[in-house]
């Protein structure tokens, strides 16, 4: 009868056994620990290589900078390139670029670039003002002005405030430049309206509303300035020619006065005041002149634009409108003066002044005294 086998392995195998497992397990475990310290050192090697790039793409950004704001903007494309080229997710080494390169005149090579931010970023607003001034670079106003108001309503992480008026400001000089007159005037009446309590611009606005042909707006501006400051001498000479402008010769020389006893010896407010002497003894507008004396200077202004017009080329209408003002001024004095014959004479005077400025453009500084009255006129 056979017996029953309770342990089918000797003692010393399941021994064996248990002390191969242990260190089985004990090298899978140092195995493990070599992975994962093989893996923080790649960690740590990929964290130590990715600052030495990020670090060596700001140098080279700084260095770029600095060469752009020297004006050197052809130095500066190498530099912000390998910075772009080392860190592309960075904005600001992308936009920096794109400023060297459109300064130095490469804009084939800044487009892509500006394309690429735009399309990363539509609502940016540095980003719409750096395309805004690409776009003005490549002659395209209308471009141009699309974008800078997309950069002044745009988003701004930081200063929205400030910088947003900065753009706003960026698009008015722009305009200024092109002469857009009433681009311009729409830009300043909004910029007044949105900020009115900033002091440092009151001036430069006064000083735009002026160039927009807009000396109401601007008169308004200065009044509001010399009203906070009586000696303001700038603010005085900027509301006498701003009432100039606007045909207010009284108002126009009581400013003017104010700002020469402020310094007398300022020859251009000087020079001003004699203007505007010139300028009154013409104006045939004022309300209590005599009839016989408005007659006078009305065919005084006719002369005036005669000879004006006789000096550029004069065919066509132009020889006509000169033989039109001869008939007014060679004629026999009337007997009886009246009103009437004082306004054919202007309005003849008026038309040789049109076609004196389409035909030899803007007057010149000897022509300052006829160009403020026949604005004058034209506003009447």
């Amino acid at each position: 009868m056979a017996l029953p086998i309770d342990n089918p392995l000797p003692a010393e195998g399941d021994g064996a056994v248990k002390r191969l497992t242990g260190s089985v397990l004990r090298l899978i475990a140092i195995l493990v620990v070599i992975g994962i310290a093989l893996a923080a050192l790649d960690r740590f090697l990929a964290k130590t290589e990715s600052a030495e790039v990020r670090n060596s793409a700001r140098n080279s950004y700084l260095a770029g900078m600095r060469l752009l704001d020297a004006g050197k903007a052809s130095q500066a494309v190498d530099s912000l390139r390998t910075a772009h080229a080392l860190v592309r997710e960075n904005v600001d080494y992308e936009l920096a670029l794109i400023t060297a390169l459109m300064n130095a005149g490469q804009i084939a090579d800044a487009d892509p670039l500006m394309d690429d931010a735009l399309q990363r970023a539509p609502n940016d607003g540095q980003t719409n003002l750096i395309a805004g001034r690409l776009a003005a670079k490549k002659g395209n106003a209308i471009q141009a002005e699309s974008y800078y108001h997309r950069a002044i309503y745009g988003e701004w992480p930081q200063n929205s405030t400030s910088r947003r008026l900065a753009a706003h400001m960026e698009l008015i000089d722009f305009l200024s430049s092109k002469s857009q007159q009433q681009e311009l005037l729409a830009e300043l009446i909004s910029l007044q309206a949105e900020a009115p309590a900033d002091a440092t611009l009151q001036p430069r606005l006064a000083r735009l509303f002026l160039t927009a042909g807009s000396p109401g707006r601007a008169a308004g501006v200065y009044q509001a300035l010399v009203a906070k400051n009586p000696g303001d001498r700038e603010a005085l000479a900027g509301l006498g020619e701003a009432e100039l402008e606007n045909g207010q010769y009284r108002e126009a020389h009581t400013a003017f006065f104010r700002a020469f006893v402020q310094n007398p010896n300022d020859s251009s407010i000087r020079a001003r005041l004699e203007l505007l002497n010139t300028v009154t003894t013409l104006d045939p507008t004022p309300r209590q002149l005599p009839t016989a004396e408005k007659y006078r200077r009305s065919l005084r202004i006719l002369e005036m634009a005669r000879a004006s017009l006789a000096q550029c080329p004069a065919g066509g209408d132009g020889a006509r409108l000169l033989a039109e003002a001869d008939a007014v001024t060679t004629q026999k004095a009337p007997v009886r003066i009246t009103n009437e014959l004082a306004e054919d004479a202007l309005a003849v005077a008026e038309k040789l002044w049109r076609a004196r400025l389409k035909t030899c453009g803007p007057a010149t500084p000897p022509e300052e005294p006829l160009r403020l009255i026949m604005e004058k006129l034209a506003a009447a």
